[in-house]
């Protein structure tokens, strides 16, 4: 996901305040606060750029940000969505669905209050540049945190990226947190519900299915292990094309003009792809392909960003992630 950015302009401390303790704050690392000496201003720069990315930010910006279906408007939608409102983190705090639908009918109904000057039901560039960011009301007592992504993509920006982000803290005995435990829990359940249907399916036994996504599994490494060695191969291929011997000097040349060296194409590595290149073509290919377990590649595990957006294909490979990607 690239960074959105626009030029940032003039802001005052109250303004940033907001931007992190309303709409930002997030549910497993929250609490964070600014470092002993730094200032507010200072902590949210930090808090914007590693939590999401972004490196500058205008009110025009933001709105547009938050604008899902780009009419330059805020719906009860939208702001819902700047909330958190119906994340599962939020969805957690509210006691049954009648509770939930109140809250988000409270948070909703207050911003636009609040932010819709002529009472058309929704927020323009214009008010929100009115009243600012400091105009909206908190919401976090409710579990409206402002979380807008999915589970796994809070878990691996919110923890993965954090505590995890090199070789050495990616090793088995490195995922001990609490958060690591509770999260693979989540996943172990998912598989298993997943393994017993295809279980019904096929008509063989769960250990039996379990059994064959563990041999997915490793085929998978093994695929995505040899794409690599392929990878470095070329890489030291093309390192002595075109370099002269050391006693060429000494050696009769031939008349005969020989014909130039091919052209060498540097091919990038899958991994420092652009997103925009590496996913451009992914929709296509999966519906070329058809569903996970259709056609000769069977229920092979998934190889390219292609494979990957089958339908049906199972959870486990959906996770996935790439330092690129965000």
């Amino acid at each position: 996901m690239q960074p959105f950015r626009k030029a940032m302009r003039a802001v005052n401390p109250l303004f940033l305040f907001y931007l992190f303790s309303i709409v930002f704050a997030h549910g497993e690392h929250r609490g964070e606060g600014p470092k002993p000496g730094e200032t507010i201003q200072e902590y949210a720069k930090r808090h914007m750029s590693r939590e999401h990315h972004i490196d500058e930010f205008d009110l025009p910006s933001f709105h547009q940000l938050h604008d899902l279906n780009r009419d330059s408007y805020w719906d009860k939608d939208e702001i819902e969505a700047i909330y958190g409102v119906h994340h599962i983190y939020s969805q957690k705090q509210s006691k049954d669905d009648v509770e939930h639908q109140k809250k988000a009918d409270h948070i909703s109904g207050e911003v636009l209050r609040l932010l819709d000057v002529n009472k058309d039901g929704k927020v323009s560039i214009e008010e929100f540049e009115t009243v600012g960011l400091n105009g909206l009301p908190n919401f976090d007592h409710m579990g409206a945190e402002g979380h807008h992504y999915d589970v796994e993509s809070e878990f691996f920006l919110h923890h993965e990226e954090e505590f995890h982000s090199t070789p050495e803290t990616q090793t088995d005995e490195s995922y001990n947190h609490p958060e690591d435990i509770e999260h693979f829990a989540m996943h172990e359940a998912i598989e298993h519900k997943e393994a017993e249907k295809e279980a019904v399916y096929q008509g063989i036994t769960v250990e039996e299915a379990l059994a064959a996504h563990e041999q997915a599994e490793k085929l998978y490494e093994e695929k995505m292990a040899a794409a690599q060695e392929e990878v470095i191969q070329q890489q030291q291929q093309e390192q002595f094309i075109g370099v002269d011997h050391p006693h060429a000097d000494q050696v009769q040349q031939d008349s005969t003009e020989e014909p130039p060296n091919p052209k060498v194409t540097r091919v990038t590595p899958p991994e420092k792809q652009d997103p925009a290149v590496k996913f451009r073509d992914a929709k296509a290919q999966a519906e070329a392909k058809g569903a996970w377990g259709d056609g000769s590649d069977g229920y092979s595990p998934p190889i390219d960003p292609g494979d990957k957006m089958r339908k049906n294909l199972p959870y486990k490979f959906k996770f996935r992630r790439n330092w690129g990607d965000f």
